[in-house]
């Protein structure tokens, strides 16, 4: 599909001929749209890291459908050049991300899930006393250097709720690898919040095997409240 016009009635064929998944659509997206708005957003001053994956999560937003919700590309109706919707969706996108990785994180019963065991109630209740501001910078420290690729996949599958088989369509690869891909994104990140904790408290730390229990049960729940908290809604 080549767009040879210059109105937006062109902008929206080509932009449901995306929605529609058209391979070759797809590709002129690529080529014509994303070193685009790649330069949009750098233009801005953002960190290469923060275009990359700002860019692949606007990718599975715009071209995947989620629950429902038919792709987010299906929105554009005309109104303005599609290029100029596209960057107003990225620079959200982007900022959303930057907006993230500033937000501070809580660790409190807000934020954690209620569970009926009371060993685990008892540590998150000491942990709450004594380890709340280690606990957050470690978290976020850790967060914030994980690797876009596995930052972006924890976002789309525990913030946007997208499934394994959905997440491979978008990369490109089958469902195994996404699984696996996501299993070592969450023992990076466990790993590294141990190794931050450690450091900050000390291995014999009284409270810190206490702290790390929570941190293995909880981790999920901790990574989808400070990445949904820093999405407006």
């Amino acid at each position: 599909m080549t767009m040879n016009g210059t109105d937006h009635e062109v902008d929206v064929s080509f932009a449901r001929a995306c929605a529609r998944g058209d391979a070759q659509a797809l590709a002129e997206f690529e080529a014509r749209y994303v070193p685009q708005l790649r330069k949009a957003l750098l233009h801005r001053g953002m960190e290469v890291s923060v275009v990359d994956e700002a860019l692949q999560v606007l990718r599975v937003k715009l071209f995947l459908p989620s629950g429902d919700r038919a792709p987010r590309i299906a929105d554009y109706e005309g109104e303005g050049t599609l290029l100029a919707w596209l960057r107003v969706a990225a620079l959200r996108t982007a900022l959303n991300l930057m907006r993230e990785r500033r937000i501070s994180f809580d660790l409190d019963d807000s934020k954690l899930a209620e569970t009926s065991e009371p060993e685990v109630d008892a540590d998150r209740r000491f942990i709450q006393e004594h380890y709340r501001e280690d606990f957050a910078a470690a978290f976020q420290e850790a967060l914030k250097a994980l690797e876009p690729r596995s930052r972006t996949l924890l976002r789309l599958h525990l913030v946007e709720g997208l499934g394994t088989a959905q997440i491979a369509r978008a990369y490109q690869v089958d469902r195994s690898t996404v699984k696996r891909w996501l299993a070592q994104s969450r023992e990076r990140l466990r790993d590294d919040v141990r190794q931050r904790l450690a450091a900050r408290l000390g291995e014999d730390t009284q409270g810190l095997s206490s702290l790390l229990r929570v941190l293995q049960s909880q981790l999920d729940l901790s990574i989808r409240s400070v990445m949904r908290d820093a999405t407006p809604t």
